[in-house]
């Protein structure tokens, strides 16, 4: 019996939802729901596009039980997903979507164009018009729209901020801006960020997100290199302890970062100054269409994730010390996940993840390991659990220095169609199974289809 469930049924275009079908049950004793059901997810927007690095459309996903989209115009949409067990029997569900116009959403002086050289020519009509950032009280509630070729300062999007589209106007490349912060590492209240969309930006430094928020959407947005670190390109709730520890709200008066969507952007690091691509934690967490490759350290480090959903990504890998990872997924420990940090803190195992349709690696990828879901090493902090996932239909390109495609280690992890570019047989495995410090029942099963 398919389930269906989505973050959002309703919001303003661009719209980012992921839909879950973990729910979802069988009558057949000898299979799991999660691995071994398949489901093929239809986004009922159909305009022929497709994914740059895995040629799949963008309208539909096969394989595991989560799946998200990004709905760019304004609309009705009707989304159904059909679970097909190993007998052939199916059922479906279907949702409806509803997204709104930002012109209405944002409409009159809720939208604010900015341009220093004064030339609004595309502006919104009935925008306002200022040559200079405004001020970060500003943002709240309003659409800022940022002149295509001109060069900005940094942009804070303050503590209690909600409804925010930062986005481009005109014609030409993408306006420059030296970072994005949003929150604050001193919260002073439980308002949180809450819907707030980064789009369409060239990003001189770094995109920073410190402690927790809500419906994050990073899209479209170019990265350049960094100049000096060590940094975080895209640093997603990775203070969120620090913040809990040392302020003045209590820990229950926290929620984990949630609907966190990082969509479609491009990143190139460098190997010399200490620097991490992407790191980050959270619930319900997309990661989708990126082109990111070439860090000091790891490209993308996802320090724990729940509900996750990682596809259609190149993830080219290339590091200082050759011993790092294209992408690597891990967790604070073997606890069960809760929204409220009082309960779960930053102790919870990552569950229910599908790792689908990338590109993990590249030719000139020095690591040994392209990638890992699983504890971080095999020393004291091997006591990190992971549940429920699903790594499928990736392509492995191997650099020079390539042993092992990806380590799987965890309880209910399935690997399915993956494939190496060269013609040879991917090595996926579990280290040998020497995770000394993870209990024996958080280990296997493992299912090879």
């Amino acid at each position: 019996m398919a389930q269906l469930a989505a973050t959002r049924l309703s919001g303003t275009a661009p719209l980012a939802v992921q839909f879950d079908s973990t729910g979802t049950t069988s009558s057949l004793t000898s299979q799991h729901p999660f691995h071994h059901v398949r489901y093929s997810f239809s986004f009922g927007d159909d305009r022929g596009l497709s994914w740059p690095v895995s040629g799949l459309p963008k309208n539909s996903q096969s394989g595991g039980p989560l799946s998200a989209h990004v709905f760019d115009l304004p609309g009705t949409y009707q989304v159904r997903v059909r679970a097909t067990d190993q007998a052939g029997g199916y059922s479906e569900k279907s949702i409806t979507v509803q997204v709104l116009d930002p012109n209405t959403v944002y409409s009159g002086t809720g939208t604010v164009c900015v341009s220093a050289a004064a030339n609004f020519s595309g502006c919104p009509t009935g925008a306002s018009q200022v040559t200079a950032l405004p001020s970060s009280a500003t943002f709240n509630g309003r659409r800022v729209l940022l002149r295509r070729g001109e060069t900005f300062g940094s942009i804070s999007i303050p503590h209690g901020s909600q409804n925010v589209q930062v986005g481009a106007f005109g014609t030409g490349a993408k306006p420059r801006v030296s970072s994005v912060v949003v929150g604050t590492v001193r919260p002073t209240s439980t308002a949180f960020p809450r819907d707030v969309s980064i789009m369409d930006l060239n990003f001189l430094q770094t995109f920073e997100q410190f402690a927790t928020m809500s419906q994050l959407l990073l899209y479209r947005n170019t990265f350049d290199p960094p100049t000096s670190g060590p940094v975080t390109q895209i640093n997603i709730a990775s203070a969120l302890d620090y913040v809990v520890q040392n302020n003045t709200l209590s820990p229950s008066q926290y929620t984990q970062p949630r609907e966190l969507f990082i969509v479609e952007n491009q990143l190139r690091g460098s190997t010399t100054n200490s620097h991490i691509g992407m790191a980050g934690l959270g619930t319900r967490f997309v990661v989708m269409g990126n082109d990111m490759g070439t860090a000091q350290q790891h490209t993308v480090r996802l320090w724990a994730m729940h509900k996750g959903y990682i596809a259609h990504n190149a993830l080219r890998g290339g590091s200082a010390d050759g011993i790092r990872h294209a992408l690597k997924v891990h967790s604070g420990g073997l606890g069960d996940f809760n929204d409220n940090y009082g309960i779960s803190g930053s102790t919870w195992a990552s569950r229910q993840i599908v790792i689908g349709n990338n590109r993990l690696g590249d030719a000139t990828d020095n690591n040994s390991w392209t990638g890992v879901s699983g504890p971080q090493n095999n020393g004291p902090d091997s006591r990190e659990g992971l549940e429920d996932v699903v790594l499928e239909s990736n392509v492995f390109h191997r650099g020079p220095n390539t042993n092992t495609e990806f380590i799987i280690m965890g309880r209910r992890m399935t690997s399915r169609g993956n494939t190496r570019a060269d013609g040879g047989t991917p090595n996926i495995n579990q280290f040998n199974n020497s995770y000394q410090l993870l209990p024996s029942d958080w280990v296997g099963p493992f299912y090879y289809q």
